[in-house]
């Protein structure tokens, strides 16, 4: 039987907040647990200019990001994902779309590398294998947990401030060809750098890119369509006739 991947939904949400932890493979029957991570901390200061200009520039920045996302009703996009694990020397590429309805129901599908579906209410989270004919269920509270504690208030849409409470941010480019980069990394904890690029006219998300000791994860998300209706439907998930459903609940 094959492993359920569900470091992709993981890594995702590193548009909505900075990560603090890398991907980790468990025996099958398990879902995924990220252990502790560390990235070179020469590295991320060497990503962040120490002037407070740009500092001061950063938390401006910040504060549009947050007002965008405090409208944030529904969102829709495609999404490509490219994961680089720079020791091993592998990479692997995700490509699919996701919906959003806040502030609990979000829908992540991928086409490729293989197809997966993956579903949550904020209450329950399904993870969806339709060619090995399996769906894990679990609840999103005990999902959360063996994400570690440090993932508190970072999986979710509508809770960008948390950047701003959580992460030390500056521009290292202003409104190049129309995006505008913002490196953010942690006031305390587990070392990571995130670097999102963010359109300078609206300040949208379009591309983030988390680095985490040997892994870098770069997220583009595109032909985003922001607050038209969404049917709350295609949050419901029930498993077809003939899949194998592992109930995780603790």
């Amino acid at each position: 039987m094959r492993i359920f991947s569900v470091s992709s939904l993981i890594l995702f949400f590193s548009l909505a907040a900075a990560a603090q932890k890398a991907p980790e493979a468990v025996p099958a029957r398990q879902l995924k647990k990220t252990p502790a991570i560390a990235v070179s901390t020469k590295t991320a200061a060497a990503q962040i200019p120490a002037s407070d200009p740009a500092v001061e520039r950063a938390k401006k920045v910040l504060a549009k990001l947050e007002a965008w996302d405090a409208n944030l009703q529904t969102l829709k996009a495609v999404f490509t994902q490219e994961i680089n694990f720079t020791e091993a020397g592998l990479k692997q590429s995700v490509e699919g779309s996701l919906q959003y309805v806040r502030p609990n129901f979000l829908r992540i599908e991928h086409s490729k590398p293989a197809s997966q579906l993956v579903v949550t209410d904020k209450t329950d989270i399904w993870i969806y294998k339709p060619g090995d004919k399996q769906a894990v269920r679990t609840t999103w509270n005990a999902w959360r947990r063996t994400q570690d504690q440090n993932f508190s208030g970072i999986l979710d849409f509508g809770n960008y401030s948390s950047l701003a409470a959580n992460n030390t941010a500056a521009i290292t480019e202003d409104n190049k060809d129309g995006l505008i980069t913002l490196v953010l990394t942690p006031r305390s904890g587990n070392a990571y750098a995130l670097t999102l690029r963010l359109s300078a006219t609206d300040y949208f998300p379009v591309e983030a890119e988390l680095n985490v000791d040997s892994t870098i994860v770069k997220t583009r998300l595109l032909k985003a369509d922001r607050n038209s209706p969404l049917d709350k439907g295609i949050f419901n998930f029930s498993p077809p006739k003939g899949t194998e459903v592992l109930e995780l609940k603790n």
